[in-house]
């Protein structure tokens, strides 16, 4: 009896459906109530991972929000303390009370200033350019006639007592003059007020010869007088009144004055030039 043998396919052969239909795979279940083959999930636009974009864009407008309140803290911060542009309170301080009209000419009494207990308000009209002393009704005076040469305020530490009415006209371009007892100021009081003044465009300070309290603050038309460097209020003066558009009857004019700082006055001589 003669043995048929039986040919093996080849590894690389494929078998190509015919239009009859293609034999099940093994282990395919077949018939009524046979479950369809399992299909791998193909690419779609559904299951593709998609870039959110909302999310991005909300997250970058936060971040931006938050990098311009950091910013705007520093530039306030700033401004309260090294630039010329007055104090930090002076933007809500510009209401006044009573008009600024002939023949009152003077600046009137600030809202904010008003409110710091123990601050003096002066309604002071006289602010002629003279060429002789003047005997002030305050003492330190904050306002009135006073010499053409004003002494520099650019965050000026003076040694020693300058005269009034050099002092006075820078008064009058919005510094605030700080003033001292060199016999009752304690050395911490006096080291921490150099720190407040020193390189602070507006600001002047210098000893005042008997002085009825340790510290003294000055500005066109307002007095303070306190017994600390720390009293709190220091810093409500100085943020109300330094440079206050509202309250400077010259704004917009300079503190510098270099030939002050080079030959400053003495405590009653008034310079009118600066000295040769």
């Amino acid at each position: 009896m003669q043995t048929m043998a039986q040919s093996k396919p080849s590894s690389g052969a494929s078998k190509r459906p015919t239009s009859s239909g293609s034999k099940p795979a093994p282990g395919t279940r077949t018939g009524p109530g046979a479950r369809p083959p399992v299909r791998k999930p193909g690419k779609s636009i559904v299951n593709q991972k998609q870039t959110p974009w909302g999310l991005i864009i909300t997250v970058g407008v936060i971040v931006l929000l938050v990098v311009g309140i950091v910013i705007g803290v520093v530039v306030t911060k700033k401004d309260s303390k090294s630039t010329a542009s007055g104090g930090s309170n002076v933007g809500n301080c510009s209401k006044m009370i009573g008009p600024n009209k002939a023949p009152n000419l003077y600046l009137n009494e600030d809202v904010c200033a008003s409110k710091i207990s123990g601050v003096k308000f002066y309604k002071t009209a006289n602010r002629a350019h003279v060429e002789t002393t003047v005997t002030y009704p305050q003492t330190p005076p904050v306002g009135g006639n006073h010499s053409p040469y004003w002494a520099d305020c650019t965050g000026t530490v003076y040694s020693e007592p300058i005269a009034n009415e050099n002092a006075v006209h820078m008064l009058e371009h919005g510094a605030v003059w700080i003033t001292y007892n060199q016999s009752t100021i304690k050395p911490a009081d006096l080291t921490a007020l150099e720190k407040i003044v020193s390189g602070q465009d507006r600001m002047a300070l210098s000893p005042y010869p008997n002085l009825k309290t340790p510290i003294s603050l000055q500005s066109w038309g307002y007095q303070l007088f306190v017994n600390s460097a720390t009293d709190p209020r220091v810093k409500e003066f100085i943020n109300d009144l330094r440079y206050n558009p509202s309250t400077t009857p010259e704004y917009g004019a300079t503190c510098s004055q270099p030939t002050f700082i080079a030959n400053p006055s003495t405590f009653g001589k008034p310079l009118f030039e600066p000295a040769s």
